[in-house]
C-alpha cells in the first residue's frame, strides 16, 4: 500500500514539472509586435520630402511623407516628367503597367506603413519603379526617424520669363513649375520670331545624327516658320540644344540656380547664360 502512495506522489510530481516547464516556455515566448506600430513608432512629427536626380530619360521619382503624433498620416510617391513638372498619368505616359504599379505601391504603403511588408509582385512589371520606390521610401523614413523635416523653398505655381529681345531670330523663354515648394519642371525654349532659312541635322532611322567625314553631323536646309521651337528639326548646332537640356536638369536637381556646374558642357555659353538668367528672373516671384 505504501508503495502505491509513493508511486502516485511520483506521478503527480512529474505532471507538475511538465506543466511548470510549459508555463515557463509560454512566458518566455516572444510577443509579436504589430508591424505598423513598429514602422512608425520612432518617427518624428513633421513633413518630409525626397526628390531624386533627373534621369537620362527625363523623369525622376519624388515622395512626400507627413507624420503626426508619431503616425504616418499622408504619403505620396510618384514619378515626374522634367520638362513639364507633371506626374506620370494616362495622358502623358503610355506604359499602363507602370502607372498601375505606382498606384498599388502607394496604396500598400499607406495600409501597411512598412516598406518591407509590401508585396512587390502584386502587380507585374515596372521593376525599376519598384526598386526606386523602396530606395526613396527608406530614405524618407530615415529622415523621419531623425526629424530632418522639409521646409519649402518656393511658392507652388508656374513661373515664366522671356528675354528682352530676340537673338538671330530666336526669342528665349523659360517656364518653371514648383510643387510642394520644390522645382519639379523646367522647360527652356527658343521660339522663332520670324520666317527664315535654317539648317537641320540629318538623322538616321533611330533618330540619331548622321555624321559626315569631318566628324560633324550632316545638315540640310530647312524653312523655319514664325512660332517654331528650336530643335534638331530646324537648328544644326547641337551643343546649344544639349546645353539647354543639361541646365534644365541641373536646376531641378539643385532646386534653383545656386551651385550649378556651369562647365558641365563646353560651348554654347550664350545658351547657358540665357537659361540661368531667365531661370533666376522667373524664380524671383516664387520666393
Amino acid at each position: 500500500m505504501k508503495n502505491k502512495y509513493l508511486a502516485l506522489i511520483l506521478v503527480l510530481v512529474l505532471v507538475l514539472a511538465v506543466f511548470s516547464g510549459c508555463s515557463d516556455k509560454e512566458a518566455k515566448a516572444p510577443v509579436e509586435e504589430d508591424s505598423e506600430e513598429t514602422a512608425s513608432s520612432n518617427l518624428k512629427d513633421g513633413k518630409y520630402l525626397i526628390k531624386m536626380p533627373v534621369s537620362d530619360h527625363g523623369n525622376y521619382p519624388m515622395a512626400t511623407l507627413e507624420v503626426k503624433d508619431g503616425e504616418i498620416i499622408s504619403f505620396d510617391y510618384n514619378e515626374y516628367l522634367a520638362d513639364t513638372g507633371e506626374e506620370k498619368n494616362e495622358s502623358n505616359y503610355s506604359y499602363k503597367e507602370g502607372l498601375e504599379v505606382l498606384k498599388n505601391l502607394n496604396e500598400q504603403f499607406m495600409e501597411k506603413k512598412d516598406v518591407d511588408s509590401i508585396d512587390y509582385d502584386a502587380v507585374s512589371g515596372a521593376t525599376h519603379t519598384k526598386a526606386s520606390f523602396k530606395e526613396v521610401v527608406n530614405a524618407l523614413l530615415e529622415k523621419a526617424e531623425k526629424g530632418e523635416t522639409y521646409e519649402p523653398v518656393f511658392k507652388d505655381g508656374e513661373y515664366e520669363a522671356k528675354a528682352d529681345e530676340a537673338s538671330h531670330g530666336w526669342l528665349a523663354q523659360i517656364k518653371i513649375v514648383v510643387k510642394e515648394g520644390t522645382i519639379v519642371g523646367v522647360n527652356y525654349e527658343e521660339v522663332a520670331v520670324e520666317d527664315m532659312e535654317g539648317q537641320k541635322v540629318v538623322v538616321d532611322e533611330e533618330n540619331k545624327p548622321v555624321m559626315g567625314d569631318d566628324g560633324n553631323p550632316k545638315t540640310e536646309p530647312t524653312q523655319v516658320k514664325t512660332g517654331d521651337i528650336k530643335s534638331m528639326e530646324n537648328y544644326a548646332y547641337l551643343p546649344s540644344l544639349d546645353t539647354a537640356a543639361e541646365f534644365e536638369k541641373q536646376i531641378i536637381d539643385n532646386n534653383g540656380v545656386e551651385n550649378l556646374n556651369l562647365d558641365a558642357i563646353s560651348g554654347a555659353t550664350h545658351t547657358r547664360d540665357n537659361v540661368v538668367s531667365l531661370a533666376t528672373k522667373a524664380l524671383e516671384s516664387a520666393k
